[in-house]
């Protein structure tokens, strides 16, 4: 370690002599004060200790140091006597501020000397100025790694367009000198006087020399040009060799950050679901304070999870030094949390709802897209049911309730107006029996047999009228007003019986419940009547039959007893003369 810390010391040291134009010291050149009279050196004392040679190394290099921290003290020597000597303020101006550079440079010059000679911390002997915080200045030392490796990645494409650029401007250069010298030329073809003469050629020479310079520039430009587009490689070829010119750099320190992300946030799920079977082991249910903690400390290791690992992951480049891929996944996290702010309510809604205290709660009933729900279990992820329909069973991600609410359901409260079997009539007048019902579909089976697929919210909205535990029949019947002195008293009771007798023909007497006849209205041509059959569910086949059934029996008793049926008359009235 020492002596790796001694090169780059060394290493260092040299490279601020030649930054500063200044020459490298000649060790070899030097003789020593153990070199022999005839300038040849001794042979290494086999008593020479590794500190000896460590500070010899160290010597060398502070003598370096030296040499570019003094001919930094007369730079700024020299200014300081120009700034005094200056006359105006323009070059006090500059001197001044020139000089305000140099100090700094010596400063840190200094600095750097003591820190080699006395190896030791000088931070604690350091008073440092507090700077205010600029957050576009540490965002721009944030990107200059990325802006850097972009800078890499592009540059011969890059250096391919400033050949091009610059051949365009030269190539537009030489096109106008050669159209001078034309110009001058059929000028001094035209005889001019001597003096013009004279002038013009003196001219006509310049522009020669400019367009003989521009074609020379523009045939090395465009040599240049030819040679990096015959050595470039294909778009696939380069980004080809970037992409393994960067995992053999940052493969490593990629692949290290990755797996700590994984073994952080793993690790913290696994403890999670560890600490959950555990909490159900000992005690159930529990007490809604034991619940509510459990979900809280679920709710702080999910988080930690991605954050730990992300952290993790920092580190993992901060110690590697990749300052490129440090500065991706910082930037990723400001978008993120940028983002985040317009989605903050949904959030904090989204939290309440992991934790149990929110707008639905487990346990509860919820509609979720036009169905009922149960709740059955509430965390990051949400299990809905509803008993009455197959696959009524629904796992779906917390977020999908946020904006929704729940309620706790009635004792006697219905998960779904109908049963798989279960005979219906719907609002558009169809009978049929229900043969599978799902959160998507109900499929009805008419009397006929056909199949009719409804979606399960468009079902719901016909409100479907159960007919398998029983139902009613209503329909409506009139006659003659001739027979109005019979038609409430015997014309009801003769329908009924009829209708008692009839209707055995089309289902069997057990699943008639009842029969009555009411009369209903003393209608414009007509004496209605509105007949009521109340069926068994298992008559539920058969309600087109029941309903056409009604008309007919009631027509035939017309025609036994003499009662005639109505139909709609006009009065036409004229008005006199």
């Amino acid at each position: 370690m020492h002596r790796n810390s001694t090169k780059l010391r060394i290493v260092a040291a040299a490279a601020i002599l030649l930054v500063l134009g200044l020459p490298l010291p000649s060790v070899a050149q030097d003789p020593t004060p153990d070199a022999l009279p005839d300038g040849s050196r001794p042979e290494s004392s086999p008593f020479a200790t590794p500190f000896e040679t460590q500070d010899t190394a160290s010597l060398q290099s502070l003598e370096a140091l030296h040499k570019a921290l003094s001919s930094q003290e007369q730079q700024v020597a020299e200014t300081q006597r120009r700034l005094i000597a200056a006359e105006d303020d323009v070059t006090r101006q500059a001197l001044g501020d020139d000089l305000r550079e140099l100090r700094e440079q010596l400063k840190e010059q200094r600095l750097q000397f003591e820190r080699f000679a006395l190896e030791i911390d000088l931070r604690p002997f350091i008073d440092e100025v507090d700077q205010p915080f600029d957050w576009q200045e540490e965002l721009s030392s944030l990107l200059k790694p990325i802006l850097a490796e972009l800078e890499s990645a592009t540059a011969e494409s890059r250096a391919i367009g400033e050949l091009r650029a610059e051949l365009n401007q030269v190539e537009e250069r030489k096109a106008l000198a050669e159209k001078a010298v034309e110009r001058l030329e059929r000028l001094l073809a035209e005889g001019p006087s001597d003096e013009l003469g004279g002038r013009l050629e003196e001219r006509l020479a310049h522009w020669q020399r400019v367009a003989d310079d521009t074609a020379n520039r523009y045939t090395a430009l465009d040599i240049q040009l030819g040679n990096r587009l015959a050595q470039r490689q294909s778009v696939f070829d380069e980004t080809t060799n970037y992409a393994k010119r960067f995992f053999q750099t940052r493969g490593l320190n990629l692949l290290l950050a990755v797996g700590a992300f994984a073994a952080v946030f793993f690790g913290v799920r696994f403890l999670s679901s560890l600490l959950g079977r555990l909490q159900a082991s000992k005690g159930g249910a529990g007490t809604a304070g034991t619940k509510f903690s459990s979900r809280l400390t679920a709710l702080l290791l999910h988080v930690f999870s991605v954050l730990g690992g992300l952290i993790a992951m920092m580190l993992v480049f901060n110690m590697a030094g990749d300052w490129f891929m440090l500065g991706i996944i910082v930037i990723f996290l400001i978008g993120v949390a940028w983002a985040s702010i317009k989605t903050l309510p949904s959030q904090v809604e989204t939290v309440r709802l992991v934790l149990n205290i929110g707008a639905v709660r487990e346990g509860e009933r919820i509609r979720f897209n036009g169905l009922p729900y149960q709740v059955e279990m509430l965390g990051f992820r949400v299990r809905l049911a509803n008993p009455r329909l197959d696959g009524g069973l629904q796992e779906i991600p917390v977020n999908a309730l946020v904006g929704l609410y729940s309620r706790p359901a009635g004792a006697e409260e219905e998960w779904f107006p109908t049963r798989t079997g279960d005979w219906v009539e719907l609002a558009d007048g169809r009978v049929g029996q229900v043969s599978r019902q799902s959160p998507s579909a109900v499929h009805l089976r008419e009397i006929g047999g056909e199949d009719v697929v409804y979606p399960t919210d468009v079902f719901v909205g016909l409100n479907p009228r159960r007919l398998s535990e029983g139902f009613r029949i209503v329909s409506t019947f009139g006659i003659d007003y001739r027979h109005q002195g019979i038609a409430t008293t015997e014309v009801p009771e003769r329908m009924r019986e009829r209708l008692e007798q009839g209707l055995t023909d089309v289902v069997p007497r057990e699943h008639i419940k009842a029969v009555a006849v009411h009369f209903q209205s003393a209608a414009a041509s007509s004496l209605d009547y509105e007949i009521h059959v109340d069926a068994a569910g298992e008559a539920a086949p058969h309600t087109p039959l029941i309903r056409h059934a009604i008309q007919r029996i009631l027509v035939d008793a017309c025609n036994d007893n003499g009662w005639e049926i109505p139909f709609t008359q006009i009065t036409l009235h004229q008005a006199p003369g």
